[in-house]
């Protein structure tokens, strides 16, 4: 018989409270300090009421992962229930999450699996809610919902719309989009997370273009979709806009639209939206 597995994410996957409670999975807020001010995302903060602190801020928000004593805490209180656990984060690349987690797991004594699954927002999502179902089920080892993971994680595509460059730049998260710290120029970035990396893809005038550029994406996968998610960060009338197309071109009843956290909306900036999806 296969040991009970607990699964713990971040608030950087954007997961819906309904999911969490469905799925019965821990999360760990990271926490956002705007002029001097912490707020936990989860409690204290609607997207709306960010989106307007962020704008009314003199400097960028900054994002701070959860201390490495309530990763101890939580693990050890999940082990002495019999557990093992899965510890699911956002890329590295976008913060120490990860590697605070499995500072933590080295404290603990029991078994902790920690898992960098090189996304954030639904991307991430999609790992964690696969892991979770599989745990839930009580059939699967840690190795094969690992093993699962890594397949859906090779088969993710995350890819977002910047309007604004400001918060990437100020925020040093830029990675190899280059050339175009100046002014935008009402040219809107559309950039692809790669190893958790942002990778410029297309630069384009026009919402037509960018609806046209990411529909044909989607459009190349067709038959392959499993999942298709749409995040957006005050960016609303796109997302609705990709989500009409969307559903029309896949022949798809349900595309969600999520909400961007305050981590990932500080990293985006106002009006940004993302598109991501994974196949067979």
């Amino acid at each position: 018989m296969t040991k009970k597995i607990k699964i713990i994410t971040d608030s950087t996957a954007c997961l819906s409270k309904e999911e969490a409670e469905k799925y019965e999975i821990e999360v760990l807020p990271l926490s956002v300090e705007v002029d001097g001010k912490t707020y936990d995302p989860l409690n204290e903060l609607t997207p709306e009421s960010f989106m307007e602190l962020m704008r009314e801020s003199k400097q960028l928000p900054k994002s701070s992962q959860p201390p490495l004593g309530k990763f101890v805490e939580l693990y050890e209180k999940y082990l002495a229930e019999g557990y093992e656990v899965l510890s699911i984060h956002l890329t590295e690349k976008l913060s120490g999450t990860v590697n605070t987690a499995s500072q933590a797991a080295l404290m603990t004594t029991g078994e902790v699996e920690v898992v960098d699954t090189n996304f954030i927002a639904r991307g991430q999502a999609f790992q964690v809610l696969e892991a979770a179902k599989m745990a839930q089920s009580g059939n699967h080892t840690m190795a094969e919902i690992k093993e699962r993971m890594e397949e859906i994680r090779s088969k993710t595509k995350l890819y977002i719309v910047v309007v604004t460059l400001e918060n990437l730049i100020k925020g040093g998260r830029v990675g190899r989009v280059q050339g175009l710290l100046g002014s935008l120029l009402n040219i809107k970035l559309i950039a692809e997370l790669k190893e958790g990396q942002l990778e410029e893809t297309a630069k384009v005038r026009s919402n037509k273009k960018i609806l046209n550029y990411l529909l044909e994406l989607v459009g190349a996968e067709k038959r392959k979709i499993v999942a298709l998610d749409i995040e957006h960060a005050n960016g609303l009338q796109m997302a609705e806009a990709f989500q009409t197309a969307a559903k029309k071109l896949l022949g798809i009843s349900s595309i969600p639209i999520f909400d961007a956290d305050p981590v990932v909306a500080t990293h985006a900036g106002n009006g940004a939206f993302a598109v991501m999806y994974y196949t067979e």
